[in-house]
Formats: structure tokens, sequence, C-alpha cells
């Protein structure tokens, strides 16, 4: 049966129902991925850039650690660079007798010819440096392993560990020395030296001609300064060094090696290859 509207023909009150599906409004719970992914794009920039940096700082060798302060042959260092001959150990113990490892040619040392111990204590360091790297007159293109290329040492095969070693004077020490400034009649063996340096340190020699007094005042300085760096904590080791030309004072650490008259002392010089060498070669982990 038809349903018929009520009198009037008018719709009821309100009009028909609607049929749009309700929308639920949302209440803004509802996670930020926006915000999220724009921080996590800016996180990933900055970290980008920081490894770039870290990358540009770094030497093109791949180098780390000891190898790479081995190689650092950068001038912001102090003491001339020297490169490293290796880091071998001679057989048998020290004796008086043993004959010590040459220079090689053209490094300046007490007992070599006029003419190279006259030479500048600079010159005599560029000159160990250009023979090392082959680039002397009668140089080899290879590193030589069979004498020194510096004086004092600054790399290089070495005595083995000794105790209560004898050299000379009734002068007990040990080999490689330790960190200590040693009494003005202890010489250290020359092939000690690299010992010492391998383990972290710093070497300091002198060799005041007999009879002066100014020389020898330096030194009396220096030694004060050098009590002042071991208590410190630096590594440091300091001696007579008959080796040396006479007037002149010396100091190596691991492929470096500052030499001057002593007229030139620089307190701020020497201080600063101490503070700068101590410890930054270190394969065995002394520091």
């Amino acid at each position: 049966m038809d349903r018929k509207s009520p009198a009037g023909g008018t719709a009821p009150a309100g009009g028909p129902p609607s049929r749009r599906t309700p929308v639920k409004v949302s209440g803004g719970g509802g996670f930020p991925t926006v915000p999220v992914g724009i921080a996590a794009g800016v996180l990933i920039v900055v970290g980008l850039i920081v490894y770039l940096i870290i990358q540009s700082n770094s030497s093109d060798t791949g180098l780390s650690g000891p190898a790479k302060a081995e190689a650092d042959s950068s001038s912001s260092l102090p003491g001339t660079y020297v490169p490293s001959q290796g880091r071998g150990h001679f057989t048998g113990g020290y004796t008086s007798s043993r004959p010590p490892t040459p220079f090689c040619e053209g490094v300046a040392w007490s007992g070599g010819d006029t003419a190279a111990a006259a030479a500048t204590p600079s010159a005599q360091a560029a000159t160990a440096e250009a023979t090392a790297s082959g680039d002397a007159p009668e140089g080899t293109p290879t590193v030589p392993t069979n004498c020194y290329n510096s004086n004092p040492p600054s790399s290089g095969k070495h005595l083995n560990v000794q105790r209560n070693v004898d050299v000379g004077n009734g002068n007990i020490i040990k080999i490689p020395p330790d960190p200590d400034v040693y009494p003005r009649d202890v010489d250290i063996p020359r092939d000690a030296i690299a010992h010492a340096l391998e383990h972290a340190g710093v070497f300091l020699g002198y060799n005041c001609k007999q009879g002066d007094t100014a020389c020898d005042d330096v030194i009396t300085q220096i030694e004060d300064l050098v009590n002042s760096r071991i208590d410190r904590g630096d590594r440091v080791s300091m001696a007579h060094d008959s080796d040396l030309v006479g007037g002149t004072i010396g100091l190596s650490s691991w492929t470096r090696v500052y030499v001057f008259k002593y007229e030139d002392y620089d307190k701020g010089e020497v201080q600063r290859f101490i503070e700068k060498h101590s410890c930054r070669f270190d394969p065995e982990g002394f520091c």
C-alpha cells in the first residue's frame, strides 16, 4: 500500500535524514612524521660534515697510531725530521769492548772529519736527513740500517734490555736508560739511545769542551728544566754525550733531532721539544 503524506503535502519536521558518512575529527595524537624526518636529515648532514673534516685532517697513507707518528714529517713539530731506520734489536748485550754502530756519512760527530764538525748544527741535521732519504750526492734510494743517520740517534737497531750495566767509572745503569738526569760522568751508550726513544722517550745529550764554564752553566740550567719536566711526567733522559761535537747540545726523539750550540740555548725551544715528543711515539704503551 502507498504511504500517504500528511495533509497539506508537507514533509515531516526536520527534513529527510542525511546519507553522508560521519567524519571522525582527529584528537592530535598521531606520530609527527614530518618533523622527525627533518631532524633525522639534519643529523645525517652534520655527521657527514664531521666525517669529511676528520678525513681531510688524516694522513693519505691511512696510517694510525705509532706508525703515523713515526712517518709524520710535519714542519709543525719541533726538530728536524729524519726518516726511520726501523726498530730492530742487536744480539748480545753491552760491554765496553763492543764496537758501537757508526754514524752515516755526512753526520757530524766528535770523532768525524773536521769539515762536518765545523758545520752549523742545523746544516748537520739537514745533511743527516738528506743522506737518509737518498738525496745526498752519494746517498742510496733506501734508508740505511747499518749506521745512524742522525746524532744523537733518532731510530734504528738498538741494544736489548739489560740491567746493572757498567758504563765506566763505576757507574751502573739500565738499558734503555730510565727517565732521569744522570751524573755528568755518565755516558749513555750510543746503541742504547734509540731504545729509550722507542719507549716513548726523549734523549738530551751535551758535550761541553773541557774548562768551558759558560757551557757548564747552560747545562745546569737545562738540568733544572729537565728535572721539572720529569716531575710532570715527561719521559726524558739527560746525560753527557761524548759523540756530540764539542760545545753542542742535542735532543732526539723517534725520527726527530734538534742540535744547537750551547750559546744558542733557548729554554722555550728545548721545553717545546720535550713536551711535544715525550710519548708522541709510543709503540709499546709506556704512556
